[in-house]
């Protein structure tokens, strides 16, 4: 017989719903890599290998935004809603979707607090360039799942010539210093960690978007080499 789940048993579900849309949406783009390597074995050089590794990119690149900013918001709120009281400071903008960081915002520039705080509890007190690094983020991670897409294409057609354990090798070693690179500079150019030293409000806007000139070198490095070998 059905029985309706406990409260606990409810916010143990809402809890790992958020844990996996949240990991997800932050994984796929990185995931692309092996997505675009993939296409370009399907596909060799047909002329639908650009504007399908394009729509595969932006495709997946939408998912990943949806659940970054969208899914694992909501199912957080959900969560925090079966913690009742003792959260409502976490739902007072509601879910930290982009519409509700930009509602957040509003209210920031309306009100400004005396001063500025990072705890999850005091979002009336957000630094706004924290909010806009969160607004930005997920859609600048989507962009760089779509280069990271073109980036596996063009790899793989470089390494074609390997023998099948160095392409391999290659591709993986391409494939995880590229992911890694750009995970560095998000960490490097986000605005967290120098408003937590010394409280400096760093551009979230431009920390946001700047990592992904790193993706951009790479794809364009290995565009000269297929340039310069095929044309």
């Amino acid at each position: 017989m059905f029985q309706w789940p406990s409260d606990g048993q409810f916010a143990a579900v809402s809890w790992w719903i958020w844990s996996v849309a949240s990991d997800l949406g932050f994984i796929m783009p990185f995931l692309l890599f092996a997505g675009g390597v993939k296409l370009a074995f399907v596909l060799g050089y047909s002329r639908r290998l650009l504007p399908t590794a394009i729509g595969f990119g932006l495709a997946i690149g939408a998912v990943s935004y949806y659940l970054a900013a969208w899914g694992a918001p909501e199912m957080e709120s959900r969560y925090w809603d079966t913690l009742g009281a003792e959260a409502a400071e976490q739902r007072s903008f509601g879910p930290a979707t982009p519409t509700a960081i930009v509602h957040n915002l509003r209210a920031l520039e309306n009100n400004p607090p005396v001063e500025y705080s990072l705890r999850a509890a005091n979002r009336s007190q957000a630094p706004p360039n924290v909010l806009r690094w969160y607004l930005h983020l997920p859609i600048a991670m989507a962009v760089f799942g779509l280069i990271n897409t073109l980036m596996g294409v063009l790899a793989a057609q470089l390494t074609e010539n390997f023998g099948r354990g160095p392409r391999r090798n290659a591709l993986l070693a391409l494939g995880v210093l590229g992911g890694l690179a750009y995970f560095g500079a998000v960490m490097i150019a986000g605005p967290i960690e120098p408003f937590l030293r010394d409280g400096t409000m760093r551009s979230g806007v431009v920390a946001a978007w700047v990592p992904l000139v790193v993706p951009l070198l790479l794809a364009s490095v290995l565009f000269g080499i297929a340039r310069k070998r095929y044309v």
